[in-house]
């Protein structure tokens, strides 16, 4: 609610220490969006179109949709009649689950029916705990990703997944500095590479050069101060 349709939104409260969403919802978000949290969405009735950095999915009643860290995505909402239940786990969650895996992914469109009949029953269970802590959350998400790569599988890591990991490290320092005086030689000193290899290696990643992407995230972010009247942009340097 309230996103910008035009725009590419950094979900950074979905990136907070042990942040879970796990809800039952007949709408999804139909802006491009992303975060480091992985997100899981399985479709109770109906269908919807997820797309993930420019692929397009269709997805069925029993089918399932994982989106792992900082891939930008957006579903469409051309059908009313739809549920699903979607669980975003934020990096705290899958700790366990990185330390077996290092840089290896979920995959992304799971349609076993049957298989995901398993993983939903683990998924509705937590769903309907009448009394939650971090404790349980971090007991059921270990179930709910054992189940996962016990029925599909993980993505070794690629050259490509590398690279991910990389962006997900620059935009992160970026989204958690733009308010300093970062410029491209400080951020290529503080990752240890020049100043040239560093320009190179992040339009690569982010697919921006480093002042454009600075800069956008810095508008994005007055944008969603000026929507909260509690917040001052003093101090933002824009």
């Amino acid at each position: 609610k309230g996103y910008p349709k035009d725009k590419t939104v950094y979900e950074d409260f979905a990136d907070e220490s042990f942040y879970l969403f796990l809800e039952k919802h007949s709408f999804f978000l139909d802006v491009p969006h992303y975060h480091d949290s992985i997100e899981i969405l399985y479709v109770i009735k109906g269908s919807t179109t997820v797309h993930i950095n420019g692929t397009s999915h269709s997805l069925s009643e029993g089918e399932m949709f994982i989106c792992n860290s900082q891939l930008v995505h957006f579903y469409e909402n051309y059908e009313d009649d739809k549920l699903a239940l979607i669980a975003v786990l934020s990096a705290k969650y899958l700790r366990t689950f990185r330390e077996v895996y290092k840089h290896a992914n979920f995959p992304t469109v799971l349609k076993n029916v049957q298989a995901n009949t398993e993983i939903y029953k683990i998924l509705d269970k937590w769903y309907h705990l009448k009394r939650r802590n971090v404790l349980i959350d971090c007991s059921f998400a270990n179930l709910l990703l054992d189940k996962i790569v016990e029925l599909y599988g993980v993505i070794p890591p690629s050259e490509e997944d590398e690279n991910n990991v990389l962006a997900i490290k620059f935009i992160n320092y970026v989204n958690e500095n733009f308010n300093k005086n970062i410029t491209l030689d400080s951020t290529a000193k503080h990752f240890g590479y020049s100043k040239e290899y560093f320009s190179k290696k992040f339009k690569q990643v982010v697919d921006k050069n480093f002042l454009t992407f600075v800069n956008s995230i810095r508008v994005q972010k007055a944008i969603e101060m000026l929507d909260n009247p509690n917040n001052k942009l003093s101090f933002l340097d824009i």
